[in-house]
Protein backbone atom coordinates (compact mmCIF):
# COMPACT_ATOMS: atom_id res chain seq x y z
CA UNK A 1 0.00 0.00 0.00
CA UNK A 2 1.61 3.15 -0.90
CA UNK A 3 1.56 6.11 2.19
CA UNK A 4 2.52 9.49 0.75
CA UNK A 5 2.74 12.24 3.24
CA UNK A 6 2.16 15.42 1.32
CA UNK A 7 2.92 19.27 2.55
CA UNK A 8 -0.05 21.74 2.76
CA UNK A 9 0.24 24.14 -0.68
CA UNK A 10 -0.49 27.51 0.20
CA UNK A 11 -3.59 28.39 2.36
CA UNK A 12 -7.00 29.39 0.38
CA UNK A 13 -9.24 31.68 1.93
CA UNK A 14 -10.44 30.15 5.13
CA UNK A 15 -7.58 28.09 5.62
CA UNK A 16 -4.95 27.92 8.58
CA UNK A 17 -1.97 26.00 8.81
CA UNK A 18 -0.10 24.88 11.31
CA UNK A 19 3.69 24.53 11.03
CA UNK A 20 6.28 22.94 12.72
CA UNK A 21 8.43 19.95 12.58
CA UNK A 22 7.41 17.11 10.58
CA UNK A 23 4.24 17.79 8.07
CA UNK A 24 2.39 20.94 7.80
CA UNK A 25 -1.05 20.22 8.66
CA UNK A 26 -3.82 22.68 7.04
CA UNK A 27 -7.13 23.06 8.60
CA UNK A 28 -10.66 24.43 7.61
CA UNK A 29 -14.15 23.91 7.94
CA UNK A 30 -14.30 21.18 5.37
CA UNK A 31 -17.76 20.49 5.20
CA UNK A 32 -19.74 23.26 3.66
CA UNK A 33 -16.91 23.00 0.63
CA UNK A 34 -16.68 18.86 0.50
CA UNK A 35 -19.26 19.09 -2.45
CA UNK A 36 -16.71 21.10 -4.45
CA UNK A 37 -14.68 17.50 -4.65
CA UNK A 38 -17.09 16.37 -7.12
CA UNK A 39 -15.15 16.11 -10.48
CA UNK A 40 -11.93 16.83 -9.44
CA UNK A 41 -9.07 14.15 -8.92
CA UNK A 42 -7.91 12.84 -5.68
CA UNK A 43 -5.21 10.96 -5.99
CA UNK A 44 -5.27 8.67 -8.57
CA UNK A 45 -8.79 9.33 -8.53
CA UNK A 46 -11.24 11.28 -9.93
CA UNK A 47 -14.31 11.98 -7.12
CA UNK A 48 -18.07 11.08 -9.41
CA UNK A 49 -20.95 11.60 -6.59
CA UNK A 50 -21.06 11.82 -2.62
CA UNK A 51 -22.30 8.17 -1.09
CA UNK A 52 -22.55 9.28 2.33
CA UNK A 53 -21.58 12.18 4.60
CA UNK A 54 -21.77 11.80 8.32
CA UNK A 55 -19.69 13.62 11.54
CA UNK A 56 -16.24 12.60 10.57
CA UNK A 57 -16.04 12.51 7.13
CA UNK A 58 -17.86 12.47 3.47
CA UNK A 59 -17.49 8.92 1.10
CA UNK A 60 -17.09 9.85 -2.70
CA UNK A 61 -17.26 7.31 -5.48
CA UNK A 62 -13.97 7.47 -7.61
CA UNK A 63 -13.14 6.39 -10.71
CA UNK A 64 -9.32 5.34 -11.09
CA UNK A 65 -7.88 7.69 -13.63
CA UNK A 66 -6.08 4.94 -15.50
CA UNK A 67 -7.93 1.82 -15.05
CA UNK A 68 -11.53 2.83 -15.05
CA UNK A 69 -12.00 0.89 -11.59
CA UNK A 70 -14.37 2.08 -9.33
CA UNK A 71 -13.27 2.82 -5.07
CA UNK A 72 -15.13 4.73 -2.39
CA UNK A 73 -13.20 7.80 -1.31
CA UNK A 74 -13.42 8.79 2.37
CA UNK A 75 -12.29 12.50 3.03
CA UNK A 76 -11.87 12.91 6.88
CA UNK A 77 -13.31 16.17 8.21
CA UNK A 78 -9.97 16.27 10.49
CA UNK A 79 -6.69 18.26 11.09
CA UNK A 80 -3.66 16.37 12.94
CA UNK A 81 -0.47 18.01 14.50
CA UNK A 82 2.61 16.47 13.73
CA UNK A 83 2.67 13.73 16.00
CA UNK A 84 -1.34 12.68 15.45
CA UNK A 85 0.13 11.89 11.88
CA UNK A 86 2.75 9.68 12.30
CA UNK A 87 -0.09 7.95 14.84
CA UNK A 88 -3.05 8.25 11.73
CA UNK A 89 0.08 6.82 9.91
CA UNK A 90 0.65 4.01 11.74
CA UNK A 91 -3.08 3.21 12.27
CA UNK A 92 -3.38 3.29 8.32
CA UNK A 93 -0.94 0.98 7.91
CA UNK A 94 -2.34 -1.61 10.48
CA UNK A 95 -5.96 -1.44 9.13
CA UNK A 96 -4.85 -1.60 5.49
CA UNK A 97 -3.63 -5.78 6.67
CA UNK A 98 -6.86 -6.76 7.33
CA UNK A 99 -8.04 -8.97 4.52
CA UNK A 100 -11.44 -11.15 5.17
CA UNK A 101 -14.56 -11.62 3.36
CA UNK A 102 -16.71 -9.05 5.38
CA UNK A 103 -14.23 -6.55 5.85
CA UNK A 104 -13.99 -3.62 3.72
CA UNK A 105 -10.34 -3.65 1.87
CA UNK A 106 -8.58 -0.17 2.59
CA UNK A 107 -6.40 0.15 -0.39
CA UNK A 108 -4.65 3.28 -0.20
CA UNK A 109 -4.00 6.38 1.96
CA UNK A 110 -3.31 9.97 1.27
CA UNK A 111 -3.21 13.80 1.84
CA UNK A 112 -4.04 16.02 -0.55
CA UNK A 113 -4.78 20.13 0.03
CA UNK A 114 -4.39 19.29 4.01
CA UNK A 115 -7.40 16.75 3.75
CA UNK A 116 -6.86 12.41 4.79
CA UNK A 117 -8.20 10.53 2.89
CA UNK A 118 -8.77 6.37 2.39
CA UNK A 119 -9.12 5.03 -0.61
CA UNK A 120 -11.80 1.48 0.07
CA UNK A 121 -13.26 -0.91 -1.93
CA UNK A 122 -16.62 -0.10 -3.35
CA UNK A 123 -20.06 -1.99 -1.57
CA UNK A 124 -22.64 -0.90 -4.72
CA UNK A 125 -25.29 -2.30 -1.75
CA UNK A 126 -25.20 0.72 0.27
CA UNK A 127 -24.76 0.96 3.99
CA UNK A 128 -27.83 -1.32 6.71
CA UNK A 129 -28.80 2.13 7.32
CA UNK A 130 -30.04 3.22 4.30
CA UNK A 131 -30.94 -0.45 3.08
CA UNK A 132 -32.82 -0.67 7.09
CA UNK A 133 -34.17 2.51 7.66
CA UNK A 134 -34.29 3.59 11.40
CA UNK A 135 -37.64 2.08 12.77
CA UNK A 136 -37.37 -1.11 10.60
CA UNK A 137 -37.80 -4.34 12.68
CA UNK A 138 -36.19 -6.81 10.68
CA UNK A 139 -36.72 -10.55 10.87
CA UNK A 140 -35.05 -12.57 13.09
CA UNK A 141 -33.70 -14.75 10.76
CA UNK A 142 -32.13 -11.71 8.70
CA UNK A 143 -31.09 -10.65 12.21
CA UNK A 144 -29.53 -13.99 13.11
CA UNK A 145 -27.58 -14.39 9.53
CA UNK A 146 -26.28 -10.58 9.67
CA UNK A 147 -24.54 -10.92 12.87
CA UNK A 148 -22.96 -14.50 12.40
CA UNK A 149 -21.10 -12.46 9.70
CA UNK A 150 -20.37 -9.32 11.28
CA UNK A 151 -19.11 -11.44 13.97
CA UNK A 152 -16.96 -13.29 12.12
CA UNK A 153 -15.02 -9.95 10.47
CA UNK A 154 -14.98 -8.98 14.76
CA UNK A 155 -13.24 -11.96 15.26
CA UNK A 156 -10.70 -12.01 12.73
CA UNK A 157 -9.46 -8.68 13.62
CA UNK A 158 -9.67 -9.21 17.51
CA UNK A 159 -7.17 -12.08 16.93
CA UNK A 160 -5.05 -9.60 15.67
CA UNK A 161 -5.59 -7.35 18.39
CA UNK A 162 -7.36 -4.58 16.94
CA UNK A 163 -10.82 -3.15 18.11
CA UNK A 164 -13.20 -1.71 15.38
CA UNK A 165 -14.61 0.70 18.29
CA UNK A 166 -17.07 1.95 16.43
CA UNK A 167 -20.14 -0.94 15.10
CA UNK A 168 -22.82 0.70 13.90
CA UNK A 169 -25.52 0.21 10.49
CA UNK A 170 -23.75 3.08 9.21
CA UNK A 171 -20.51 1.18 8.93
CA UNK A 172 -21.83 -2.42 7.50
CA UNK A 173 -21.80 -2.36 4.00
CA UNK A 174 -23.49 -4.87 1.42
CA UNK A 175 -21.72 -6.54 -1.46
CA UNK A 176 -23.11 -7.06 -4.74
CA UNK A 177 -23.99 -10.60 -3.35
CA UNK A 178 -25.62 -8.83 -0.26
CA UNK A 179 -22.94 -9.92 1.92
CA UNK A 180 -22.29 -7.51 4.94
CA UNK A 181 -19.21 -5.87 4.82
CA UNK A 182 -17.81 -4.08 7.97
CA UNK A 183 -16.27 -1.15 6.78
CA UNK A 184 -14.38 2.09 9.09
CA UNK A 185 -11.66 0.13 11.08
CA UNK A 186 -9.71 2.19 12.99
CA UNK A 187 -11.89 5.39 12.17
CA UNK A 188 -13.03 5.96 15.80
CA UNK A 189 -9.30 5.52 16.75
CA UNK A 190 -7.93 8.21 13.80
CA UNK A 191 -10.75 10.65 14.46
CA UNK A 192 -10.10 10.38 18.41
CA UNK A 193 -6.09 11.29 17.79
CA UNK A 194 -7.83 14.73 16.19
CA UNK A 195 -8.63 17.37 18.50
CA UNK A 196 -10.49 19.03 15.60
CA UNK A 197 -13.66 17.07 16.29
CA UNK A 198 -16.61 18.82 18.32
CA UNK A 199 -18.58 16.78 21.03
CA UNK A 200 -21.92 16.84 18.84
CA UNK A 201 -19.95 14.56 16.19
CA UNK A 202 -20.09 12.15 18.07
CA UNK A 203 -23.52 11.31 19.29
CA UNK A 204 -24.69 8.75 16.06
CA UNK A 205 -21.48 7.05 17.71
CA UNK A 206 -22.32 7.61 21.25
CA UNK A 207 -25.75 5.80 20.59
CA UNK A 208 -23.55 2.50 20.39
CA UNK A 209 -20.27 2.73 22.62
CA UNK A 210 -20.20 0.46 26.00
CA UNK A 211 -19.45 1.65 29.32
CA UNK A 212 -16.05 0.91 29.54
CA UNK A 213 -15.38 2.96 26.00
CA UNK A 214 -16.93 5.92 27.69
CA UNK A 215 -14.09 5.75 30.48
CA UNK A 216 -11.56 5.07 28.15
CA UNK A 217 -10.70 1.53 28.87
CA UNK A 218 -12.33 -0.18 25.18
CA UNK A 219 -11.46 -3.81 24.91
CA UNK A 220 -12.97 -6.46 22.37
CA UNK A 221 -15.73 -6.95 24.70
CA UNK A 222 -17.05 -3.31 23.65
CA UNK A 223 -17.48 -4.83 20.06
CA UNK A 224 -19.24 -6.79 21.00
CA UNK A 225 -21.53 -5.08 23.53
CA UNK A 226 -21.87 -2.54 20.16
CA UNK A 227 -23.22 -5.31 18.06
CA UNK A 228 -25.08 -6.14 20.96
CA UNK A 229 -27.03 -2.63 20.40
CA UNK A 230 -27.29 -2.97 16.95
CA UNK A 231 -28.88 -6.41 17.44
CA UNK A 232 -31.24 -4.93 19.58
CA UNK A 233 -32.55 -2.13 17.21
CA UNK A 234 -32.84 -4.38 14.42
CA UNK A 235 -35.16 -6.86 16.78
CA UNK A 236 -36.94 -3.52 18.25
CA UNK A 237 -36.77 -1.16 15.88
CA UNK A 238 -35.17 0.90 18.72
CA UNK A 239 -31.94 1.38 20.26
CA UNK A 240 -31.96 0.42 23.70
CA UNK A 241 -30.87 4.41 24.62
CA UNK A 242 -31.46 7.62 23.15
CA UNK A 243 -30.38 11.16 23.79
CA UNK A 244 -27.34 13.68 24.35
CA UNK A 245 -24.33 13.01 24.44
CA UNK A 246 -24.30 13.31 27.84
CA UNK A 247 -27.06 11.44 28.40
CA UNK A 248 -26.16 8.68 26.38
CA UNK A 249 -23.20 8.55 28.70
CA UNK A 250 -25.29 8.21 31.88
CA UNK A 251 -27.27 5.76 30.52
CA UNK A 252 -25.00 3.21 29.01
CA UNK A 253 -22.58 3.73 32.11
CA UNK A 254 -25.97 3.33 34.65
CA UNK A 255 -29.20 2.44 33.20
CA UNK A 256 -30.22 -1.50 31.79
CA UNK A 257 -31.84 -1.33 28.86
CA UNK A 258 -35.27 -2.27 28.26
CA UNK A 259 -36.75 -5.20 28.05
CA UNK A 260 -36.52 -6.48 24.33
CA UNK A 261 -39.91 -8.61 24.52
CA UNK A 262 -42.06 -5.24 25.92
CA UNK A 263 -41.19 -3.77 22.15
CA UNK A 264 -41.09 -7.21 20.38
CA UNK A 265 -43.56 -9.72 22.41
CA UNK A 266 -43.12 -12.03 19.40
CA UNK A 267 -39.43 -13.11 20.49
CA UNK A 268 -38.78 -15.97 22.79
CA UNK A 269 -36.90 -15.51 26.27
CA UNK A 270 -33.67 -17.00 25.22
CA UNK A 271 -33.13 -14.45 22.30
CA UNK A 272 -33.63 -11.12 24.55
CA UNK A 273 -31.58 -13.66 27.54
CA UNK A 274 -28.53 -13.33 24.85
CA UNK A 275 -28.83 -10.16 23.52
CA UNK A 276 -29.02 -8.48 27.34
CA UNK A 277 -26.12 -10.77 28.27
CA UNK A 278 -24.53 -8.91 25.29
CA UNK A 279 -25.61 -5.48 26.56
CA UNK A 280 -24.14 -6.47 30.53
CA UNK A 281 -22.55 -2.98 32.04
CA UNK A 282 -19.71 -5.30 32.74
CA UNK A 283 -17.11 -6.30 29.97
CA UNK A 284 -16.69 -9.95 31.99
CA UNK A 285 -20.03 -10.69 32.24
CA UNK A 286 -20.74 -10.55 28.34
CA UNK A 287 -20.04 -13.62 26.13
CA UNK A 288 -16.70 -14.67 25.60
CA UNK A 289 -15.64 -13.34 22.53
CA UNK A 290 -17.83 -11.90 20.04
CA UNK A 291 -18.26 -15.28 17.52
CA UNK A 292 -19.71 -16.69 21.35
CA UNK A 293 -22.11 -14.32 21.12
CA UNK A 294 -23.06 -14.63 17.74
CA UNK A 295 -23.25 -18.64 18.05
CA UNK A 296 -25.78 -18.26 21.07
CA UNK A 297 -27.94 -16.26 19.29
CA UNK A 298 -28.29 -18.44 16.36
CA UNK A 299 -29.32 -20.97 19.12
CA UNK A 300 -31.90 -19.28 20.72
CA UNK A 301 -33.57 -18.22 17.58
CA UNK A 302 -33.71 -22.28 16.60
CA UNK A 303 -35.50 -22.52 20.34
CA UNK A 304 -32.03 -24.21 21.59
CA UNK A 305 -30.87 -23.91 24.68
CA UNK A 306 -27.75 -20.89 24.22
CA UNK A 307 -24.45 -21.95 25.19
CA UNK A 308 -24.15 -18.76 27.74
CA UNK A 309 -21.24 -18.56 30.28
CA UNK A 310 -21.91 -19.43 34.44
CA UNK A 311 -20.55 -15.67 34.86
CA UNK A 312 -22.95 -13.66 32.14
CA UNK A 313 -25.73 -12.41 33.27
CA UNK A 314 -28.23 -10.02 31.93
CA UNK A 315 -27.50 -6.04 33.68
CA UNK A 316 -30.03 -5.86 36.62
CA UNK A 317 -32.46 -2.52 36.90
CA UNK A 318 -30.98 -0.33 40.33
CA UNK A 319 -34.45 1.28 40.49
CA UNK A 320 -36.84 -1.30 40.14
CA UNK A 321 -38.05 -4.55 42.80
CA UNK A 322 -37.80 -6.40 39.82
CA UNK A 323 -35.19 -8.64 38.54
CA UNK A 324 -34.45 -7.84 34.83
CA UNK A 325 -33.39 -10.71 33.70
CA UNK A 326 -34.20 -13.45 31.19
CA UNK A 327 -37.49 -16.17 31.61
CA UNK A 328 -36.15 -19.28 33.46
CA UNK A 329 -38.40 -22.22 33.31
CA UNK A 330 -38.40 -23.64 36.99
CA UNK A 331 -37.05 -28.11 37.10
CA UNK A 332 -38.06 -28.42 40.23
CA UNK A 333 -41.40 -28.25 42.60
CA UNK A 334 -40.17 -25.22 44.27
CA UNK A 335 -40.49 -21.86 41.85
CA UNK A 336 -40.34 -19.75 44.72
CA UNK A 337 -37.40 -20.80 46.01
CA UNK A 338 -35.53 -21.22 42.59
CA UNK A 339 -36.43 -16.92 42.07
CA UNK A 340 -34.95 -15.97 45.38
CA UNK A 341 -32.01 -17.74 44.74
CA UNK A 342 -31.72 -16.11 41.54
CA UNK A 343 -32.19 -12.84 42.81
CA UNK A 344 -29.38 -9.99 43.53
CA UNK A 345 -28.86 -9.44 47.77
CA UNK A 346 -31.24 -6.59 48.02
CA UNK A 347 -34.13 -8.35 46.22
CA UNK A 348 -33.43 -11.15 48.88
CA UNK A 349 -33.78 -9.27 51.83
CA UNK A 350 -37.51 -7.65 49.85
CA UNK A 351 -38.56 -11.73 49.99
CA UNK A 352 -37.64 -11.82 53.78
CA UNK A 353 -39.46 -8.82 54.45
CA UNK A 354 -40.10 -5.00 53.46
CA UNK A 355 -38.44 -3.85 56.69
CA UNK A 356 -35.47 -5.85 55.71
CA UNK A 357 -34.60 -3.24 52.50
CA UNK A 358 -34.91 -0.06 54.13
CA UNK A 359 -31.33 -0.55 55.89
CA UNK A 360 -29.91 -1.56 52.26
CA UNK A 361 -31.42 1.75 50.39
CA UNK A 362 -30.21 4.25 53.21
CA UNK A 363 -26.77 2.46 52.16
CA UNK A 364 -27.04 2.77 48.67
CA UNK A 365 -28.03 6.42 49.52
CA UNK A 366 -25.00 7.34 51.12
CA UNK A 367 -22.64 5.44 48.97
CA UNK A 368 -24.19 7.53 45.86
CA UNK A 369 -23.35 10.77 48.00
CA UNK A 370 -20.12 10.01 48.46
CA UNK A 371 -19.63 9.13 44.91
CA UNK A 372 -21.55 12.43 43.68
CA UNK A 373 -19.22 14.22 46.07
CA UNK A 374 -16.27 12.79 44.17
CA UNK A 375 -16.71 13.04 40.46
CA UNK A 376 -17.76 16.81 41.77
CA UNK A 377 -13.77 17.08 43.48
CA UNK A 378 -12.45 15.43 40.54
CA UNK A 379 -14.36 17.66 38.11
CA UNK A 380 -13.35 20.94 39.63
CA UNK A 381 -10.10 19.61 39.69
CA UNK A 382 -10.17 18.85 36.10
CA UNK A 383 -11.56 22.43 35.55
CA UNK A 384 -8.75 24.06 37.25
CA UNK A 385 -5.47 22.06 35.82
CA UNK A 386 -7.23 22.45 32.50
CA UNK A 387 -6.68 26.57 33.44
CA UNK A 388 -3.32 26.26 34.80
CA UNK A 389 -2.27 24.09 32.20
CA UNK A 390 -3.40 26.60 29.34
CA UNK A 391 0.21 27.56 27.81
CA UNK A 392 0.53 23.73 27.27
CA UNK A 393 -1.25 22.94 24.48
CA UNK A 394 -0.86 18.79 25.26
CA UNK A 395 -2.01 18.76 28.50
CA UNK A 396 -4.68 21.67 27.94
CA UNK A 397 -5.84 19.31 25.48
CA UNK A 398 -5.45 16.18 27.71
CA UNK A 399 -7.28 18.06 30.69
CA UNK A 400 -10.37 19.34 28.77
CA UNK A 401 -11.06 15.71 27.90
CA UNK A 402 -10.54 15.11 31.42
CA UNK A 403 -13.55 18.23 32.32
CA UNK A 404 -16.00 16.34 29.99
CA UNK A 405 -15.45 13.04 31.16
CA UNK A 406 -15.92 14.00 34.44
CA UNK A 407 -19.04 15.98 34.22
CA UNK A 408 -20.80 13.10 32.78
CA UNK A 409 -19.76 10.84 35.30
CA UNK A 410 -20.92 13.71 37.96
CA UNK A 411 -24.75 13.69 36.45
CA UNK A 412 -24.32 10.01 35.90
CA UNK A 413 -23.97 10.11 39.73
CA UNK A 414 -26.36 12.84 40.75
CA UNK A 415 -28.79 10.86 38.66
CA UNK A 416 -28.39 7.28 40.63
CA UNK A 417 -28.38 9.61 43.81
CA UNK A 418 -31.71 10.92 43.12
CA UNK A 419 -33.16 7.65 41.85
CA UNK A 420 -31.50 5.86 45.25
CA UNK A 421 -33.30 8.36 47.80
CA UNK A 422 -36.60 8.62 45.72
CA UNK A 423 -36.77 5.02 46.28
CA UNK A 424 -36.27 5.55 49.74
CA UNK A 425 -38.81 8.21 50.33
CA UNK A 426 -41.09 6.60 48.67
CA UNK A 427 -40.52 3.52 51.20
CA UNK A 428 -40.68 5.80 54.18
CA UNK A 429 -43.84 7.62 53.23
CA UNK A 430 -45.67 4.04 51.91
CA UNK A 431 -46.02 2.90 56.28
CA UNK A 432 -47.20 6.13 56.95
CA UNK A 433 -49.90 5.98 54.13
CA UNK A 434 -50.99 2.76 54.97
CA UNK A 435 -51.18 3.70 59.08
CA UNK A 436 -53.47 7.17 58.02
CA UNK A 437 -56.03 4.74 56.23
CA UNK A 438 -55.73 2.42 59.16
Amino acid sequence: MSLRWLACPLPRDGEFCEGGDGPTVCGLDRRGQMSQWVGQQIGTYRLLRVLGEGGFATVYLGEHCHLGTLAALKLLHLSFSSEEFEAFRREAQLIARLEHPHIVRVLDYDVQAGTPFLVMSFAPGGTLRSVRPKGTVLPLSNVVDYAAQVSEALQYAHDRGIIHRDVKPENLLLDPHEQVLLGDFGIAVLTQRSRSISAQAVVGTAAYMAPEQFRGKPCAASDQYALAVVVYEWLAGERPFTGSFVELASQHLLTPPPALREKNPGLSPTVERVVLTALAKDPARRFGSVREFATALEEAAHTLSPTIPAHAQPPADHGSSMVLAPTILPTGPEPTSLSVGLARPSQQQQVAGPGAREPAQRRRARRTRRVRAICFVLFVASVLLWLITAADPTLHGWFAGAILLTLVFWIAADADHRRATEGLSAKQASPRGRKELS
